[in-house]
């Protein structure tokens, strides 16, 4: 599957650095490294063909079971602002997890009318199995590029991180 832009993207971002003004380069470059990197975790959200396997959880489930592990129980609202989805939208994919028993919901003690949401042994089991998974077969990805190419991701990555902590604050 390919994601197609209404804009072309450069064919490099070497090219896109070396003509236009730095915001135009910027927008090229998000731009391109988007494209990509969406391309990328396409072919690792793929779901296995067959029943419900660690490896089986969508992107989208596997983000949830992620945050509640790291974050601990949290409420509904809570939950869908992190996953920056609408609270209908959280309670739908929860619902869905509660059914295969990955998580459970409670009442908040502190105000009843709330919905907390937590991850289950269970569904801590089945997001560290997934998230394996998918370790394993982005290393294999990882394995088919050149030497060279892996040392340019390495060293991509302090400012990717950088990028990542600027949501987080």
């Amino acid at each position: 599957m390919t994601l197609q832009s209404t804009v072309p993207a450069p064919t490099s971002s070497a090219q896109s650095q070396q003509t236009g003004q730095p915001g135009q380069r910027a927008a090229a470059l998000a731009e391109e490294l988007y494209r990509v990197l969406f391309e990328v975790f396409l072919v690792l959200g793929r779901r296995d063909p067959g029943g419900v396997l660690p490896g089986d959880l969508t992107l989208a489930q596997l983000s949830i079971l992620m945050t509640l592990q790291e974050r601990g129980p949290m409420r509904m609202t809570a939950l869908a602002a992190h996953q920056r989805v609408r609270t209908p939208t959280a309670t739908v994919a929860i619902r869905r997890l509660q059914k295969l028993g990955l998580v459970e919901r409670s009442r908040d003690t502190a105000d009843l009318r709330a919905v907390v949401v937590g991850i289950t042994p269970h569904g801590h089991a089945i997001c560290c199995g997934a998230l394996a998974i998918r370790h394993v077969q982005f290393a294999a990805m990882l394995k088919t590029l050149s030497p060279e190419d892996r040392t340019s991701l390495n060293e991509a990555m302090s400012p990717l991180e950088r990028l990542a902590n600027q949501g987080n604050a």
